[in-house]
């Protein structure tokens, strides 16, 4: 990639800064020559990025430069402020995805000869927008206000309600903003348009289930389904989730099993194995969501796999180029039905940005009555 680099202009010098100073300087592209905040107390520093410092300064009027807000939670905030008290044209202030505008010419000339209707559709709508995860596939609204965020002083954490039930959010999310945003997200992610949807309705599950949940965070997905099955063990490694999870499922703990631990292909005091599992109950739904460990996870199935009568797997596939492909080939050689989630999604936040669209979620399924 050799992309010429195009002057811009940080607002934000919070934490959000470094991630997108870290994307600059791994993939080029841009060059940051200033870091505009209202915090007062930060005027005059300098930020190191790549071989050079950069200034933060009070916002001013410059209209040289396209001005990417870095906080995206702000960002209608920032940009009323910058239109209504510096008159700075609407055009020059960009969303952080903004920064992918390289990748989004990339991917454009990659796929102009596609003959899938979702992947014409995809490039037709990047014409006129950045890049993003979905790329116009969620059509539907989720705003803000449709959560209200409330804290428990003696627990320390905020949480709102999700279908009716009380949903709790790590330490770290302190902010109502954030707290809104972040489960706006997991709303649009889990749209019946998103590529990202594990179409819970079509799983027809049934009150004798017993469900793995690897990568549970929140636990969105298993309160969604904890009153229709028997039980679910929740595999959840990142120690920030831990606590919100305990508070989320205290109602129900007489279904619910937290392992803090990554599923994967071996047991021990930091991981556990599908296989391990099924020694102890008839698993019949996995769902695998694990930051691009579903491979070895998978290995760690081997067993249940392949002596499964009724089972269902829904596994994300957009971690790596490969996934959808190999899944897909491995359950059919199990006998399973698989069946990919419409649409792709552009994958931003993984250690390598390609200018790629991937599927997003495979369904595989073996019912005993089909064997």
């Amino acid at each position: 990639m050799n992309w010429e680099n195009e002057k811009i202009i940080f607002f934000g010098a919070g934490k959000r800064k470094e991630v997108l100073l870290k994307f600059i300087e791994k993939y080029g592209g841009f060059e940051v020559v200033e870091i505009w905040d209202n915090d007062s107390r930060l005027w005059g520093n300098k930020v190191a990025v790549n071989d050079y410092l950069v200034p933060i300064s009070q916002p001013h009027k410059l209209p040289k430069y396209n001005i990417v807000i870095v906080p995206d939670v702000y960002f209608d905030e920032i940009k009323k402020q910058l239109v209504e008290n510096l008159n700075i044209s609407e055009s020059l202030i960009k969303p952080s995805n903004y920064l992918f505008k390289n990748f989004k010419t990339e991917m454009i000339d990659k796929y102009k000869d596609s003959q899938d209707k979702a992947i014409i559709e995809i490039c037709d709508y990047l014409q006129n927008h950045e890049l993003d995860m979905f790329n116009g596939q969620v059509k539907n609204e989720y705003p803000g206000d449709m959560f209200d965020i409330f804290r428990d002083e003696d627990k320390g954490l905020l949480y709102s309600y999700w279908m009716g039930k009380k949903i709790y959010l790590m330490s770290a999310i302190q902010n109502e903003l954030v707290a809104k945003e972040y489960l706006c997200g997991l709303c649009k992610e889990q749209d019946e348009n998103s590529p990202h949807s594990y179409d819970i309705d079509k799983l027809g599950l049934t009150s004798q289930d017993i469900v793995i949940d690897a990568g549970a965070a929140e636990g969105f997905f298993s309160l969604q389904i904890i009153d229709k099955v028997k039980k679910i063990y929740l595999i959840e490694s990142d120690e920030r989730w831990l606590e919100a999870l305990k508070y989320t499922f205290q109602p129900y703990s007489q279904k619910i099993v937290i392992v803090p631990k990554w599923l994967g292909s071996r047991n021990d005091e930091h991981m556990i194995s599908i296989d391990q599992i099924s020694k102890n109950d008839k698993v019949s739904l996995i769902k695998l969501d694990i930051e691009g460990a579903e491979s070895d996870a998978i290995i760690g199935g081997e067993e249940t796999f392949s002596s499964a009568q009724d089972m269902q797997v829904v596994v994300c596939t957009y971690h790596t180029t490969e996934d959808a492909d190999k899944f897909c080939e491995y359950f059919r050689s199990k006998g399973y039905r698989t069946e990919l989630s419409k649409g792709y999604l552009f994958v931003g936040g993984l250690e390598v940005v390609k200018p790629e669209l991937r599927k997003g979620v495979l369904t595989a399924r073996k019912k005993q009555e089909n064997l």
